[in-house]
């Protein structure tokens, strides 16, 4: 039976979070259950109608028992579907929740979607607006930029795509056929304050900043700028004040166990099934458009699209092959190591936005522990229903809220020759320079330099000519296995006479040869910078 909820002071919003496997939707439920509640999913995956597999959505039965919003709405086929779609359309059923008196709760484990409903960031007129009154427009009129916004482009800054001018629908067209190398250097050219913050391989970043450039003529990073002045006024704060965060944790090792299971499961009950039915459906109008499958819009950023797309592709009289059998058992690995990693982001982003104090308003967030299934009501369930409770009798929860942190590390740009890697954060940077990979690929970069010494002294002798003659040669050498020199990875000598040539490269692929080991993908500390989308609300 639903608790009581006489006159309570006021009704609080609930966001309950965690990595993918550790039990959010469990709890949400519960709590949904006994306070007689409402659950909005912010995952951008189950939006989606079908494929309740591969996007792991509750049973039928499981949203019976407690209403569930924001979940099979939209046709796996729609791609041009943004996060102010999703915005626009979650707040007004939360307000309409909140003033029947039920508590709304707000599950899931899409970052940028859960951001989107915590704080007032996403752009909106009035930050357009700002962002206009600081900036040197008759500057950019010089530098040749975009700068026509007047008060109608202004007016439609927040409507949806669907209202976009022909032409700036043309250029988004056009922005998704580059790569990401060409979009990159457009970013570069219109934003570089975005662009230094940015990593090259974000491409939705990178396209949601050139479409707010190309639409509005100013750049996301003046904008951006507005709202945290904004911010610093008592502007843009905590969307809904009485907030609070409940954190499903588990031990990372006990995670992984049960995130390999939960594949093993998914496959159990017939995810390749719906993978090769909506690929075979999707395919029909692929073709039709003569378009080349993107894994990363729409429904195709599910993990097992991509993981699987090898087998997938294959004949019926393949699948069976050994071929079949052998890509098959590649794409369920790939997948456990991509659900592995996505867990490990998402924890990643909670302590990075939610526990690391950048000046900003913060909810409460408390920690429930769900390591040990068998301690569940004591750790988890019990705990959250109490401090659920004392929110709605408007007393401070008995239990301590995880403190935060100062935010130290800021945004710098830093590229490893190396591994072929680029950051755009310096806490990144640091864990990457500490990571068995990049250690593995400095070993065998210091080898490869050993090999190189030991052939220019060779050269030397059989020249009769001394060292000093190779001093320029052997500077470099040393520079480079120090981590030092700035130029590209590939080391070139090239030394001619009348006698013959020498010619000696080292670059990535004599590293590799020299130890594959360092071609593992491993799950250290390291933490891919690709997901770039978490630390800035564009």
């Amino acid at each position: 039976m639903a608790a009581s909820m006489k006159a309570p002071l006021r009704v609080p919003v609930i966001y309950i979070l965690g990595a993918t496997g550790t039990g959010k939707s469990k709890l949400a439920l519960e709590i949904g259950s006994k306070f007689n509640g409402e659950i909005i999913s912010t995952d951008s995956m189950q939006i989606y109608k079908g494929l309740d597999i591969v996007t792991n959505k509750v049973t039928r039965e499981e949203q019976e028992a407690c209403p569930h919003h924001m979940i099979n709405y939209l046709s796996p086929l729609e791609e041009n579907h943004h996060i102010h779609h999703f915005r626009n359309r979650a707040i007004p059923i939360i307000e309409k929740i909140l003033n029947d008196k039920k508590i709304p709760i707000i599950v899931g484990g899409t970052n940028y979607y859960i951001e989107s409903l915590l704080w007032n960031t996403l752009i909106k007129p009035e930050d357009v607006k700002r962002a206009q009154k600081t900036t040197s427009v008759s500057q950019r009129i010089e530098e040749g930029g975009n700068v026509d916004v007047d008060k109608e482009m202004v007016e439609k800054l927040d409507e949806e795509d669907t209202d976009k001018t022909d032409s700036t629908k043309e250029m988004s067209s056009f922005h998704r056929d580059l790569d990401n190398k060409a979009l990159y250097e457009r970013l570069q050219q219109v934003d570089p304050k975005t662009a230094s913050a940015t990593h090259p391989n974000d491409r939705r970043k990178m396209l949601r900043a050139l479409n707010v450039f190309d639409e509005h003529g100013i750049p996301v990073s003046e904008i951006h700028e507005a709202q945290r002045s904004a911010v610093s006024q008592g502007l843009g704060e905590l969307r809904f004040p009485n907030s609070c965060v409940l954190w499903v944790q588990s031990d990372q090792n006990v995670l992984d166990v049960r995130t390999n299971k939960r594949v093993d499961t998914m496959i159990e009950q017939g995810l390749i099934q719906e993978l090769l039915d909506f690929h075979q459906a999707y395919n029909v109008r692929r073709k039709q458009e003569n378009r080349e499958i993107d894994y990363t819009t729409g429904i195709f950023q599910s993990i097992g699209f991509k993981e699987f797309h090898s087998y997938l592709i294959l004949s019926e009289d393949e699948k069976n092959s050994e071929k079949g059998k052998l890509l098959f058992d590649e794409g369920v690995e790939k997948m456990k190591i991509a659900t592995r990693q996505y867990a490990r982001r998402q924890i990643y982003w909670i302590k990075n936005r939610l526990l690391r104090n950048r000046g900003h308003q913060y909810p409460p967030v408390y920690a429930v522990d769900s390591t040990d299934p068998s301690q569940w009501s004591v750790k988890v369930h019990d705990p959250a229903v109490q401090i659920v409770q004392d929110y709605l009798d408007g007393t401070v929860p008995k239990q301590e809220p995880l403190p935060l942190t100062e935010y130290t590390d800021g945004v710098e740009f830093n590229e490893c020759k190396i591994c072929n890697k680029t950051f755009v954060m310096k806490n990144i940077w640091k864990l990457h320079l500490n990571s068995k990979v990049h250690k593995k690929r400095m070993k065998s970069f210091r080898k490869t330099c050993d090999i190189l010494d030991k052939r220019i002294e060779m050269k030397a002798a059989e020249r009769e000519i001394t060292l000093g003659n190779c001093s320029g040669l052997e500077s470099t050498n040393k520079r480079l296995c120090k981590g030092l020199d700035n130029s590209d990875r590939d080391v070139s000598i090239d030394s001619t006479s009348e006698d013959g040539c020498m010619d000696v490269k080292a670059g990535a692929s004599d590293i590799d040869s020299l130890d594959n080991s360092s071609r593992e993908v491993t799950e250290s500390c390291e933490v891919e910078a690709k997901d770039g989308g978490t630390f800035d609300n564009v």
